[in-house]
């Protein structure tokens, strides 16, 4: 297993390439793969779930307006976007003013960078 783990998040709420209501998101596999991905391309391999949350940090870096509602979506609302789905030992999010505008101060472990 994995220390450390750095991980994007896009615009619908995904990481690695686990999507929003993607059966993948149950795979108990460590590393799979997906043939229909919504965002091209189609075909690819990922780290599941499992692995992920067996490592001992997860880190998200997001930046940038498009990744504001995603995160207000999150943190604000409590929906369950597979970036909400990282459960590893810690999980810190690292992210620029423009993708956390409008996140309360209630979010405990956050860091913001400019």
């Amino acid at each position: 297993m994995f220390d450390l783990m750095l991980l994007g998040m896009g615009p619908d709420g995904h990481t690695c390439s686990l999507f929003p209501s993607h059966p993948l998101l149950q795979s108990t596999l460590l590393v799979d793969s997906l043939t229909d991905s919504p965002k091209p391309p189609p075909s690819r391999i990922t780290m599941t779930l499992p692995l992920v949350n067996a490592s001992k940090w997860a880190v998200f870096i997001v930046s940038g307006e498009g990744k504001k509602d995603a995160l207000n979506r999150v943190f604000n609302d409590g929906e369950k976007l597979p970036c909400a789905l990282v459960n590893a030992g810690k999980t810190w999010w690292l992210s620029d003013g423009a993708a956390t505008s409008g996140i309360g101060s209630h979010v405990v472990e956050w860091k913001s960078i400019e």
